[in-house]
């Protein structure tokens, strides 16, 4: 009885490598060359190596306030309006994005860099706080 049992598994076991050794691709007739994966990733550099979040936090953007926006009327021109509000027509362009400062648009919005307030400077050491002192009589 065990040695049919044990034919019986060899033969099982020899049909399930005949099964296997079937399923096997024949290789190629030809072997085409294949190239390598080469992968060449270069990170790109920050604008700013030293920057951080408390340091870009702390930069001032023009915001586009009610205070600071003007509408453009017919005839505007970047240097009137430079001369008019105390600020450069370079300061207009970098403030308002504009790649023409001759092409000025009625009714077109923009920010017055003059008219924006100016943030108080922050102290060099805000952790610090003052050592008290003693009076003498």
């Amino acid at each position: 009885m065990i040695t049919v049992y044990v034919a019986t598994r060899l033969l099982i076991a020899s049909l399930a490598l005949i099964a296997l050794v079937a399923c096997i691709p024949e290789p190629p007739q030809i072997m085409l060359p294949t190239l390598p994966a080469v992968l060449d990733i270069t990170p790109a550099p920050p604008l700013d190596i030293d920057a951080t979040a408390t340091a870009l936090s702390s930069v001032v953007l023009p915001s586009p306030t009610a205070a600071a926006l003007y509408t453009v009327q017919p005839g505007d021109t970047l240097s009137d309006l430079a001369a008019h509000f105390a600020t450069t027509v370079e300061e207009l362009v970098a403030a308002n994005g504009l790649t023409d400062p001759n092409d000025l648009q009625p009714g077109q919005s923009l920010i017055i860099p003059s008219l924006l307030p100016t943030p108080a400077p922050a102290s060099a050491n805000p952790d610090t706080t003052p050592t008290p002192t003693l009076a003498t009589p």
